[in-house]
Formats: C-alpha cells, structure tokens, sequence
C-alpha cells in the first residue's frame, strides 16, 4: 500500500511545474528587458549625451564670437559627440538678404550673405551655430537658446553683427571632436554709409532649416511679421524703419576633426 501511494503521489510533479514556470519568468524577464528596457536606457544615455552636446555648443559658440570679434585669434573647443552623430560646418547653410530703401522708398541695397553654420545632428534632434545663435531642434520645432547680435535700440538705430563661416569640414564618428576656429582676415566692415542708410527702410528674410526660431527671434526684436515657409523666414512685413543701420560682416574659418 505504501508503494501504491508513492507511486500515485504528485510531489515530483510539482517540483518539475514549479521549475518550469520560475524558468518561464525569468526567460520572459530577460526577453522584456531587451525588448524595452535596453532600448529605454539606450535612448536616456543619447539623450543626456545630446544635452551634454548643446552645452558644449554654447561654449562653442561664446569661442565664435570671440575670435569673429577679435578678442582672440585661435580657439579650440572640444565636444563630446554621441555615437552615430555627425558634426559639420557648411558655409551656404544659412543666408540672410538684406533691403535697403531710402525715405524716399527707393532701394538703394539688395544682397543676399551667406552666412554659413556649425551643426551636430544625431538621431535624438540637431543643434546648431549660425550668426552667433544657438538653436536647437527636437522633432519639426526649433528653439533658439542663445540670439545673435541683431537688434534695435530705442532711437531706431540698427546694428547687424553678421559672423560667416566660411569653410566645409566634417566629422562623423563619436568620442570626442574639437573644432578649431581661426580668424583668416582683419574684419571688414560691409557697408556702414549713413548718407545713404539714415532715415530709411529695412527688409529682411532668413533662409535657414531653423526658419521658425529666426522668424520667432526676428520678430520679437524688430516688430515685424514674417510669411514663414519651409527653410526661409520670407520677407518681413511691414518693413522695419531705421534712424541708421549699421552691418558689419565678420569671418571665421572652421576645422573639425
């Protein structure tokens, strides 16, 4: 009777079942973890490193000024791109034209200045120096975290600080990447000619990826409407009067390894 209750009991059974369904937990864990963890985390560490890039292109950019304003010949800033990044610099990225009309309304100046960028993009957005702005982009919308030297002071005088990038480099791989920027020339100044840019009228457009943040920026400092389409700020109107306009056109050179 004994051997017939041995034979008949359901603990070896058990034992097996309850291997088995610990097993299938941990399998289904490991699974879920590869399935939505890893990539969560892989996405949280390209979005710190995406940060860490916008930080740096602030540096980046206070060392574009300073050597476009002559307050220093050479800096080097280095950067710590995520991997599957590209770091570049375009000198036709980015253009601004300018109008000039007299009180009279007669143009008297129509020029288109390509103003070139510094630009990182990666799968989690771009971040880019253009004219002395940094502008970042997550998705279609752009923000602009620092603003260029363009601006209007209370007595209608105008001042337009236009800093050129004006050389193609690039790098493509993560780590670390230094950009060299160098002044090739003494400043020149474009046009600064009151007798023919006092008391006149000024239209502007921005042709640019980040056109919605130039048309934001510009028309919070110059009071005008902007007619934004893809990649251009279009012509502001009304356009935007001026006591004296002053614009001085300044040159970088760019090295990125």
């Amino acid at each position: 009777m004994n051997k017939n209750k041995l034979i008949q009991s359901d603990s070896a059974v058990s034992e097996v079942v309850g291997y088995t369904l610990v097993f299938g937990i941990v399998v289904l864990a490991i699974g879920l973890i590869y399935v939505a963890g890893i990539p969560a985390l892989q996405s949280t560490t390209d979005a710190a490193q995406f940060k860490s890039v916008e930080q740096g292109f602030m540096i980046l950019n206070t060392d574009i000024r300073k050597v476009a304003f002559d307050q220093s010949p050479v800096r080097t800033t280095k950067l710590g791109t995520a991997e599957g990044g590209t770091l570049a610099s375009d000198p036709a990225a980015c253009n601004i034209s300018i109008k000039i009309f007299d009180g009279a309304g007669t143009e008297r100046f129509n020029h288109t200045i390509e103003l070139g960028r510094i630009e990182f993009v990666s799968g989690v957005g771009s971040i880019s120096c253009e004219n002395g702005a940094v502008i970042t982009r997550y998705g279609s919308g752009s923000i602009m975290t620092i603003k260029p030297r363009m601006f209007k002071s209370n007595q209608d005088q105008i001042m337009f600080s236009l800093i050129k990038v004006n050389d193609s480099s690039r790098s493509a791989s993560g780590g670390i990447s230094q950009v060299t920027i160098s002044n090739p020339r003494f400043n020149e100044s474009l046009f600064n000619t009151p007798e023919v840019y006092e008391n006149g009228e000024m239209a502007i457009k921005v042709d640019s990826e980040y056109a919605d943040s130039w048309a934001r920026f510009l028309s919070s400092e110059f009071g005008a409407t902007f007619n934004q389409s893809d990649g251009s700020t279009g012509w502001c109107n009304p356009r935007i009067s001026f006591e004296k306009l002053v614009v001085v056109e300044y040159v970088v050179s760019v090295d990125i390894w």
